[in-house]
């Protein structure tokens, strides 16, 4: 069964800095989709998050032209204003982390819900389960 997962920022960040200890695990969420394992979804807030992040920790240049070329594994899902009210009411404490959240549950068909910033995510209402790379990979492998 192929698996729908939204990917956050910081999973795009290990790429395009390179982050060590966390490119591997990401990396291989990528590979997945170049296998047709999963479907990888994720917002164009996380794209100019990645991007504004990145370039200020590497060249614009190279941030832009890895971005750019990660577009090619995404389908985007846009936010709307329901969205947005659903996430200043929330439990959330980052309102971007809740913006990112209810866009990956609007439309019910993403599985998992992937950052590696797994703490700002406790208040979410548990309609979609939120992963590491690394806890995804362990479980994808476990249901093989």
């Amino acid at each position: 069964m192929v698996n729908n997962i939204f990917i956050d920022t910081d999973v795009i960040l290990d790429i395009v800095l390179g982050r060590a200890e966390f490119y591997d695990d990401s990396s291989s969420i990528f590979e997945k989709f170049e296998k047709s394992e999963v479907v990888l979804f994720t917002s164009p807030s996380v794209i100019i998050n990645a991007q504004y992040v990145g370039q200020r920790q590497t060249s614009k240049n190279k941030c832009r032209a890895t971005i750019e070329y990660l577009l090619n594994y995404f389908i985007i899902l846009e936010a709307d204003m329901s969205i947005i009210k659903h996430a200043y009411h929330s439990k959330f404490s980052d309102i971007e982390d809740a913006i990112q959240y209810y866009t990956a549950t609007k439309n019910k068909v993403i599985d998992y819900f992937i950052t590696r910033n797994s703490k700002g995510f406790k208040s979410a209402e548990n309609i979609l389960p939120v992963l590491t790379p690394f806890q995804f990979l362990k479980l994808y492998n476990k249901n093989l």
